[in-house]
């Protein structure tokens, strides 16, 4: 927690405690709006809106866009619908998007006549795009020159563009037609000299998107350029808008989060928001349908057990060594499924690698379970003194081991090709899977070299 946000959350709960709210109105008009989105949200949900309608009006619209979706659902419910239109003026029109399709769908209409009738009816173009596109993060406000104009007339036109265009960092030169020709940024323009052409210095080679390509791969063409906004153009190259880098971060978060609970075996729908804000019941139906799932998947350990239970009652000591077995290869199997689907994401690993993924996949598990089964070997014969015993643990690791690993990389890499998001098949799931296979490996070699 920043020491901000600390100071905030200590003068609110004062300020609440001794009904004071209204002295706190300057000090947080001058917060980071990051830093009042988060102290808001750990209040109840009447006290978040006394708090709330204390912000000015450009301060309140770059909080409301920093709450989590519950958050920005109360506080709009309780608003008059002028003020929330005013609220959505405020904002940059991809924000004001994002609360209108996700926050408040049904709200939709309401709001918009309410608005300014300029933003509303961008707004409303914005909104034809498809979920999860391009179209939904981009602004129709950016600066843009044309070719033949000197870099003393461009630095002139950027001095008295628009406040509310979004950023100045780059210019993108457009013909007559608005067919996007070139881009360079500020300082290219500030650097150059006074009378230089804009044509003779832009840069040409360019790379842009259309509306309805997938935000994940906009992000990614964002990292890998190192561009601080992305154009967006439709299929004859007429520029639409740009997208910035602030709106990528956040994609990239919202990915990474979603993915990182999937991971973990929870649904990502709706419970990527700041942890005391989601209520409890939501928690408990993105975890039931997963858990209900792998408890299922774990009665198959329970149905191999029961079909080598006769070695099991005449070896004992074979029991012992189950936890150890099968945790090891539900961890080989959970590593590897993270490296794989780490390189599905940024494209590192492509189906038509599955071969090659699936030799050194192969390989590393062998290797890893040499040497683990020697540790795990000479463990079992300090336990025991029984140097069968000791053989089967340690030949059994390497096969657990090279099979986990084989079916780490398999899964997801399939799973992917199909269309399914990689990280659904989650390190949870593949453990359990591990877990019954190994077992039925580990027993049927103690079979056959125990001659049980």
């Amino acid at each position: 927690m920043s020491p901000f946000l600390e100071q905030i959350e200590l003068q609110l709960h004062e300020a609440l405690e001794k009904d004071e709210l209204e002295s706190l109105r300057p000090i947080l008009n001058d917060e980071y709006p990051a830093d009042l989105a988060d102290a808001i949200e750990r209040l109840e949900l009447d006290d978040q809106y006394e708090v709330f309608r204390l912000l000015e009006p450009e301060v309140a619209a770059e909080v409301l866009n920093e709450l989590g979706a519950d958050s920005t659902r109360s506080l709009l419910e309780r608003m008059h619908p002028t003020e929330v239109g005013d609220l959505l003026d405020e904002m940059p029109m991809d924000d004001a998007v994002e609360i209108l399709t996700e926050d408040v769908p049904e709200y939709q209409e309401k709001y918009l006549a309410e608005m300014d009738p300029e933003d509303a009816a961008e707004v409303k173009r914005l909104m034809q795009y498809p979920p999860e596109s391009a179209g939904l993060l981009m602004t129709e406000r950016y600066v843009h020159i044309s070719a033949d104009i000197t870099a003393a007339q461009a630095l002139n036109h950027v001095r008295q563009v628009d406040e509310e265009v979004e950023t100045v960092t780059d210019l993108y030169v457009l013909d007559a037609s608005r067919h996007l020709i070139g881009v360079l940024s500020l300082r290219e323009i500030i650097t150059a000299a006074p009378e230089a052409l804009i044509g003779d210095i832009m840069e040409t080679d360019l790379v842009s998107v259309l509306p309805d390509t997938d935000q994940e791969k906009v992000a990614r063409l964002v990292s890998r350029y190192n561009f601080l906004a992305m154009p967006v153009v439709d299929e004859a190259n007429v520029m639409l808008g740009i997208i910035t880098v602030d709106d990528i971060i956040d994609v990239l978060t919202e990915e990474n989060t979603e993915d990182i609970l999937r991971f973990g075996g929870v649904e990502g729908g709706g419970v990527d928001q700041p942890y005391f804000t989601i209520p409890l019941l939501k928690v408990i139906r993105s975890r039931f349908g997963w858990l209900l799932l792998l408890m299922v998947a774990d009665t198959l350990t329970g149905t191999v057990m029961r079909l080598f239970n006769g070695q099991l009652s005449t070896v004992v000591a074979l029991s012992f060594y189950i936890p150890l077995l099968i945790g090891t290869g539900g961890n080989t199997g959970s590593q590897t499924v993270s490296t794989i689907i780490r390189g599905l994401a940024v494209q590192d690993i492509r189906f038509r690698d599955l071969f090659h993924v699936l030799r050194r996949e192969l390989l590393g598990g062998l290797l890893l379970g040499l040497a683990l089964s020697v540790v795990a070997g000479l463990r079992a014969y300090t336990w025991d003194q029984d140097p069968q015993l000791a053989l089967v643990v340690g030949l059994s690791i390497v096969i657990i081991c090279t099979w986990a690993n084989l079916m780490g990389s398999l899964i997801p890499m399939i799973a992917h090709r199909l269309g399914i998001d990689a990280a659904v098949v989650s390190a949870p799931m593949i453990s359990t899977l591990v877990d019954a296979t190994g077992l039925f490996i580990y027993l049927s070699i103690a079979t056959f070299i125990l001659g049980l």
